[in-house]
């Protein structure tokens, strides 16, 4: 049960930030980004769901800066792995 929830809470922060990335108007994994209003609001909900669920086996304070850890792991991975991803992009199209 603990790992599952740990994989959820994962998942659903994970999802968050991503959803933030995406909406973002210089964002390099879609041809453009997503509505700023609906992908922001839905984002910033489920990077607090996945606080709740984070808060659910830690202390709010630790469970906080996990979500923070993950997020910028993410933050840092996406763009990334769009600039590794592009060369492939390009000889395609």
């Amino acid at each position: 049960m603990d790992a599952a929830l740990h994989l959820a809470a994962l998942a659903t922060t994970g999802a968050g930030a991503v959803c933030l990335y995406l909406s973002a108007p210089r964002q390099h994994w879609l041809p453009r980004p997503w509505p700023a209003l609906p992908a922001r609001a839905g984002g910033g909900v489920l990077l607090l769901l996945g606080w709740l669920m984070w808060c659910a086996m830690l202390h709010p304070v630790t469970a906080f800066f996990t979500g923070l850890t993950v997020c910028m792991a993410l933050f840092v991975a996406l763009p990334g792995s769009a600039a590794l991803w592009a060369p492939s992009r390009k000889g395609k199209a």
